[in-house]
């Protein structure tokens, strides 16, 4: 999750870390999915914090989610992973460590169909981690894929149609329903 919406902060040098979760969706459905995995880290009573945003682009309404668990030592080891002088960074291990859960919780966060392919944002980023992803995914995972960019110019990740099929086999049984269009299912 942390190559999606999630990260992992810490106070001060000597403190715990704590996960961090946020998105902006019309998916509440989702955003309960991961605060209920992270439920047992966060503190006894807390309640998830949501506001309501309308975007004027296109005068839909969607509502912006967030949690934060408790500062704890099992999130030291991610952070650790994960940041460099507080930023974020791909670890050098990434092809052990993204699985197809991972990889369907980074799309369900950051993907998006692309006419019959699918692009993942990746806006954290370098482009030498984005080539470091590309390849992960076409060596271990087998997929087609490349560098597009978006209106931005920044780089994304575009999985080929061809490699459709492939994908939904590895991480459709990781999605909750209501996130399945994100597969064209």
């Amino acid at each position: 999750m942390v190559l999606g919406d999630a990260h992992i902060s810490r106070r001060s040098p000597t403190a715990n870390s704590r996960l961090v979760y946020g998105q902006t969706t019309k998916h509440k459905e989702y955003f309960n999915f991961v605060y209920n995995l992270f439920k047992p880290f966060c503190a006894k009573d807390y309640i998830p914090q949501f506001k309501t945003i309308n975007d004027k682009r296109n005068n839909k309404t969607y509502t912006s989610f967030h949690f934060i668990t408790m500062q704890l030592p099992c999130f030291n080891v991610f952070r650790e992973m994960f940041y460099v002088s507080n930023i974020k960074v791909l670890p050098t291990n990434i092809y052990d460590l993204l699985t197809p859960r991972g990889l369907a919780f980074w799309i369900i966060d950051d993907g998006s169909l692309q006419g019959k392919g699918l692009h993942i944002n990746t806006y954290s980023f370098s482009r030498g981690e984005i080539d470091k992803l590309l390849l992960v995914l076409q060596d271990k995972f087998g997929l087609k894929c490349s560098i597009h960019y978006n209106r931005d110019k920044k780089p994304i990740i575009y999985i080929f149609k061809e490699s459709m099929d492939k994908l939904r086999s590895l991480v459709s049984q990781y999605f909750i329903k209501v996130m399945l269009y994100k597969l064209g299912i």
